[in-house]
């Protein structure tokens, strides 16, 4: 789960690298969520067709989801596991699509 903003250059910058992180866990119970903090769906769907990807995203309207996660500070993303459990967290930009990252994250997956 990524809570991300338009606005939020970091967030931008690190959105190619979480889709490839995801394409190559293809076939693994892995999925990514896009939760946007309480912008406009117009501005949303601008950015969507500059930036292309195609995981869903979900609308934080009035911050409240963000705030029962406790992302303060964006980027913000959870890794969390089948049973509910937060089982890895990062804030901050990241690049999802470097070797160590696909191996941290591959290691939380069941197996």
């Amino acid at each position: 789960m990524n809570f991300w903003a338009t606005w939020c250059e970091p967030c931008r910058n690190e959105m190619p690298s979480i889709r490839e992180l995801r394409d190559a866990l293809a076939g693994k119970p892995f999925e990514v969520l896009a939760v946007n903090l309480a912008e406009p769906e117009s501005r949303i769907e601008r950015f969507m067709q500059q930036t292309p990807f195609d995981f869903p995203v979900l609308l934080d309207r009035d911050t409240k989801t963000a705030k029962a996660w406790k992302a303060r500070i964006l980027p913000a993303t959870f890794i969390v596991g089948a049973d509910g459990t937060i089982r890895y967290h990062h804030v901050g930009e990241l690049d999802w699509s470097q070797e160590k990252v696909r191996r941290l994250i591959a290691g939380l997956l069941p197996r």
